[in-house]
């Protein structure tokens, strides 16, 4: 198997010539630094300066390409990982992130009803959390990206249900809505601004259907 930086350079000038690029989108890929590749994973990392960038080179259009060109090149599937750094250590403690969150999952997966109540926050939280341990393919972007998309439009539904019997409580709401963002961003390997972008999209869209 070739080195990370060897196949990424290998990757790139192939990902110019197949994919309309923006010049944002083209800056992401540039940014990306080549860490290791582990298993039959290709991990990139961002340094903190670039992290903006991050939501161009994580695209589903993005990742499929590269994915794409790393089957021709190697003969085999591989993933794509993007992590905050430039460092094998980077990436170790992104390993050791993503085992806790998939422990804590487990943990609250297998809570008893008893332990919350159903419509409340720690309910809401309980439910994602299990729909996304029971997500087939979720290695996959697109699979990733199905799940957001679906479940940002149940938390809208879930808020709007909320606030009708709890006006008051609006600070609550985006506090709560931030802790959640900040927990399907762990799952989802995205930032917490994207998915908190989504769920404020789908709210936005149930307040003028109902104006």
């Amino acid at each position: 198997m070739a080195s990370a930086i060897e196949l990424w350079n290998r990757v790139k000038p192939l990902l110019r010539q197949r994919m309309a690029f923006t010049p944002d989108t083209w800056r992401s890929v540039e940014a990306a630094v080549p860490i290791t590749v582990d298993g039959t994973t290709l991990v990139l990392g961002l340094a903190e300066e670039n992290e903006m960038l991050r939501s161009y080179l994580e695209t589903s259009s993005t990742m499929a390409f590269i994915r794409e060109i790393m089957l021709e090149i190697t003969g085999s599937e591989m993933e794509v990982v993007i992590v905050m750094g430039t460092t094998e250590a980077d990436w170790q403690r992104h390993k050791a992130r993503q085992a806790y969150l998939q422990q804590l999952m487990q943990r609250t997966a297998e809570a008893t009803p008893q332990q919350m109540k159903e419509g409340d926050w720690p309910w809401l939280s309980s439910q994602v959390t299990h729909a996304y341990s029971h997500l087939s393919h979720r290695q996959y972007e697109y699979m990733k990206a199905k799940f957001l998309l679906d479940w940002a439009e149940k938390v809208a539904e879930f808020v709007q249900d909320y606030l009708s019997h709890h006006p008051q409580k609006q600070e609550e709401v985006v506090r709560e809505l931030e802790r959640l963002s900040q927990k399907m961003s762990g799952m989802l390997n995205l930032s917490a601004t994207v998915v908190g972008l989504e769920i404020e999209r789908a709210l936005r869209a149930r307040r003028r259907s109902v104006a």
